[in-house]
């Protein structure tokens, strides 16, 4: 398969001053920024702390900066939802006030905050789970946005193995369905099937996550025949809600990564660098080969290239500095080894 999208990788010393680089290296892809009407940044607002777990707000503010020199009027909105905000019962404008998101509204003209916590109008996407098939809701106004940047951190994870830029559009799933694209949760219809997790209250695993060492909750997954099942799932259903989301540019700040116990409670690890790509499985491609991983051992990326056919992680056509230089092979989640079992999902197991 070949794709001409270029992909860019900068190494530098200066965060906004890497990412404005990497989306220069690109410009020529970026052509429909041009006739946008509606552009959207979604950044990873994932965690209440540590800082690292979140999209900068400089990283905003290099992204935001570079579109306003190829269109200087077109309303920018950045949107999110917070799953972790969620599971504590606090709203994302709660994560925007804590990582001065709302300097940006006051900062550019036409640049608007907005979180997607409470929206009723949605889309229906379909996924796998350990009691059956479902489906989970994605906010309808992902389709207002004709032009959308995902603007994530490369992280390992633990469920996906790992977590880059199409990964994080998942920020446009209702928060209370979130659960459910892992695959241990059942359906939020009042018929649906139901396993343990559905039973709990919504945020317990996250609360335990909290007030247990991570070595405790990684053995106890490691004993529940459930999440075994589910990280054969997890791949198919970031598949699924990615085809409702997909992002036309992906931009990921590496200037501070993530490796261990991600997404949230993992170690950080400063690399100084940015990827951008207007081929979401090519920036992804990267990410995972910055971070030690080849992309192949990532199931979504996997089938969004084999199966999907929608981008490429070859590293055809990548500019900027040289990935051997700068690569690192990141700690894996304590739980990498059942992860990496999707591989049989792949095979026909």
């Amino acid at each position: 398969m070949i794709n001409n999208k270029k992909v860019s990788l900068v190494r530098g010393d200066d965060r906004k001053e890497n990412i404005n680089r990497c989306l220069s290296l690109i410009q020529d892809d970026l052509d429909k920024l041009q006739t946008a009407k509606n552009i959207l940044i979604k950044p990873n607002l994932v965690a209440l702390e540590p800082d690292f777990a979140n999209t900068h707000v400089e990283a905003i503010e290099a992204v935001i900066e570079f579109v306003r020199e190829i269109a200087p009027d077109t309303p920018i909105t950045v949107g999110e939802s917070s799953a972790t905000a969620f599971y504590r019962g606090l709203p994302t404008t709660k994560v925007f006030e804590d990582f001065d998101y709302y300097r940006l509204e006051k900062k550019y003209e036409n640049v608007s905050l907005t979180d997607f916590d409470n929206d009723s109008d949605v889309i229906e996407s379909p996924i796998l789970s350990v009691v059956g098939d479902t489906h989970l809701r994605i906010s309808k106004r992902v389709l207002n946005f004709d032009y959308r940047i995902s603007l994530a951190i490369p992280k390992t994870h633990n469920f996906a193995v790992a977590t880059f830029g199409i990964k994080n559009m998942a920020g446009l799933v209702l928060r209370q369905d979130m659960a459910m694209i892992h695959g241990m949760k059942g359906g939020i219809e009042v018929d649906a099937p139901k396993t343990l997790l559905d039973k709990l209250p919504p945020g317990t695993v996250s609360r335990a996550r909290r007030t247990l060492p991570n070595w405790l909750i990684n053995f106890l997954f490691r004993q529940y025949p459930t999440y075994r099942k589910s990280v054969k799932m997890i791949h198919r259903n970031i598949v699924e809600f990615a085809k409702l989301t997909w992002p036309d540019l992906v931009v990921l700040d590496g200037f501070v990564c993530m490796e261990g116990d991600g997404p949230v409670d993992g170690s950080a690890v400063e690399m100084k660098a940015a990827i951008a790509s207007a081929d979401p499985v090519k920036a992804d491609g990267v990410g995972a080969r910055l971070i030690g991983f080849h992309p192949e051992e990532i199931g979504y990326l996997f089938y969004l290239q084999n199966e999907e056919k929608m981008g490429v992680y070859s590293l055809d056509g990548l500019v900027g500095d040289d990935l051997k230089q700068i690569r690192k092979k990141f700690i894996r989640h304590g739980t990498y080894d059942i992860q990496s079992q999707w591989e049989e999902k792949k095979a026909g197991g």
